[in-house]
């Protein structure tokens, strides 16, 4: 028996309702609209890169199976892991 998305059994109800209730446990309380809607930790940013280099994240996402969101935050983790940085007074 097929069931329509807005009416599913009874059962599948109360597994939607738990996985969205999960899903706002995780969530971060948007002080910024760049936050609305991310986990703790995540913000969205704009950048202007290389199409060179788009392409080869997107490929890169792609042959691993991961997002290129993903790819970016691992790259940059590597690319700044061990780094000594000093932080900026206006961040």
């Amino acid at each position: 028996m097929a069931y329509k998305m807005h009416n599913p059994p009874s059962g599948l109800l109360c597994l939607h309702s738990l996985q969205r209730a999960k899903q706002r446990t995780n969530r971060l309380v948007a002080t910024k609209t760049s936050q609305k809607g991310l986990k703790k930790g995540w913000t969205r940013a704009t950048f202007i890169i290389r199409i060179a280099y788009l392409k080869k994240l997107k490929a890169l996402a792609y042959w691993e199976r991961k997002k290129v969101k993903e790819v970016v935050d691992e790259a940059l983790g590597l690319y700044l892991r061990g780094k000594k940085i000093n932080p900026r007074r206006d961040i």
